[in-house]
């Protein structure tokens, strides 16, 4: 394949094969779109050319070995960083090879570089108390205070992604019985999610102050300029409103609170109350219900906690030291087992 073709496979790859046949959301596009900047970058101070001049021989895997490397000690980027660039490396390769068949082992050996295995982090959740502390300083007598109570009930009550909130319309929402919300997810996937009388109300509310009609095509939630709120603005808004309530609820002080905390909420809450894993996942739009199965092992270890902290309510069947420790000579005790 030529200089050119390579480009051009690039360009298809983007405007074609990503959106077009896998369906993936404009986010997405953008996350593999940066990555590739970063590694066409990275190739043209290695081979001291172009980005316009690079060919196929500049991307072997050992050139994207290193370039993971530079990502790792000189960008300081994290494990799942790391990870994430690697996954849209892979993405153009698996379609180069479908693609192109002549460079099908140069292709396959760049699909064999592999993914670096982190340690997972325990996603964080907030207990019951903290949220209604959160939701008892909101004064729904505002505008903005019946924005965010609409706003985080519905997050509370959904579980949704940053993303999957902002891009609402008003008449994704039924407000009619069954109350339900359309939500579209990865992968452009659809699913509903059924909404609380309470969560219902309280966007009416919201929406008859604007005014906005219920089944207009417009973005269910704005900011203070009137343009559809953005994953910025929604992060900074939970920030805001944690900050008021951990003047009441202190624990709230040791917590790092985002919109995704939010959908761990939900999941926690959920699983707690006794809701079987398979609604949840089907709730939360989880692609595998080893994702959700996570949540299990969470409130479990909480479980065991909480077990141990109850045995030492118990009262001991009286102290017996260990034989050795009166023993000065531990070779003695030793000899005598």
């Amino acid at each position: 394949m030529t200089k050119p073709d390579f480009g051009t496979l690039i360009r298809s790859f983007f405007e074609q094969h990503l959106v077009a046949q896998r369906g993936l959301s404009g986010h997405t596009v953008l996350a593999y779109r940066d990555a590739w900047k970063l590694l066409l970058q990275f190739a043209s101070r290695q081979h001291r050319k172009s980005c316009a001049a690079l060919a196929w021989e500049d991307l072997e895997a050992g050139t994207i070995r290193q370039f993971l490397d530079h990502l790792e000690r000189e960008r300081h980027n994290a494990v799942p960083t790391r990870n994430s660039r690697l996954a849209a490396i892979h993405a153009f390769f698996r379609y180069a090879a479908e693609s192109d068949p002549r460079h099908l082992a140069r292709c396959e050996s760049v699909l064999a570089v592999r993914f670096k295995r982190h340690a997972q982090r325990v996603p964080e959740y907030l207990e019951q108390p903290e949220v209604l502390a959160i939701f008892n300083q909101l004064d729904c007598r505002t505008p903005l205070g019946r924005r965010d109570d609409g706003l985080l009930r519905l997050l509370y009550n959904t579980g949704m992604r940053a993303h999957e909130l902002v891009n609402l319309d008003a008449n994704h929402v039924r407000f009619s019985r069954p109350y339900h919300v359309r939500i579209l997810g990865k992968g452009r996937k659809e699913r509903t999610c059924p909404l609380w009388t309470e969560t219902i109300q309280a966007l009416k509310d919201y929406l008859a102050a604007r005014p906005v009609p219920l089944d207009a095509p417009v973005p269910l939630f704005v900011n203070a300029g009137g343009d559809r709120l953005s994953r910025f603005g929604l992060r900074h808004i939970i920030a805001h409103r944690v900050a008021e309530a951990a003047k009441v609820c202190p624990t709230l002080f040791t917590r790092r609170v985002t919109p995704h905390t939010w959908r761990h909420t939900t999941a926690m809450h959920l699983l707690q109350s006794g809701v079987d894993l398979n609604m949840i996942r089907s709730w939360l739009g989880h692609a595998s219900i080893e994702t959700t199965h996570g949540y299990v092992e969470i409130d479990l270890e909480m479980k065991r906690r909480t077990l141990q902290s109850a045995e030492k309510l118990l009262p001991t069947q009286g102290k017996r030291g260990s034989s050795w420790q009166k023993n000065p000579d531990l070779l003695s005790w030793l000899s005598g087992l």
